[in-house]
């Protein structure tokens, strides 16, 4: 049951709010390549992934060091390629962004999700009790006195 409701919150998080609109929270530098990766995030959201990737591309172009920007970019195409129903390339973007920054956690819950779709369910689970730490969660000192539980 629990399982179900990571899921179900995950599946939400990437089908419903998983574009990159950190792009108000932290400044992407140069305005004009904000201009192009505001309308790739409105494209994206209207389903057209064609135009979306043009615009991201064009936002890459007018500001090609910027690092914070390259990393929403990958992130809204893996979501595009996992909503085209390629969850290996959205699996692939995915690592390849974790890698660029292993502390993004919208990438971290989107990869578990692909995961979830793509794998066993055990390699799935196995992914997200890493990805929340639940080995961290085990009892500490905790052992049961004799008599204790067994007989009822």
């Amino acid at each position: 049951m629990a399982m179900k409701k990571i899921v179900a919150l995950a599946v939400i998080a990437l089908f419903c709010s998983s574009l990159a609109f950190a792009a108000e929270k932290k400044p992407l530098y140069n305005e004009l390549a904000r201009e192009h990766f505001t309308k790739g995030v409105k494209a994206q959201e209207g389903g057209n992934f064609t135009e979306a990737e043009d615009f991201y591309q064009k936002a890459l172009l007018m500001d090609p060091s910027n690092v914070t920007l390259r990393k929403f970019v990958m992130h809204n195409r893996a979501v595009i390629y996992a909503k085209e129903g390629d969850l290996q390339k959205a699996e692939t973007a995915f690592d390849a962004l974790l890698r660029m920054d292993p502390n993004y956690k919208t990438a971290e819950l989107n990869l578990g999700i692909t995961y979830d779709k793509r794998k066993s369910r055990l390699e799935a689970l196995e992914y997200w009790a890493k990805m929340f730490k639940l080995e961290d969660q085990k009892p500490k000192d905790f052992a049961i006195e004799e008599g204790q539980g067994l007989e009822e």
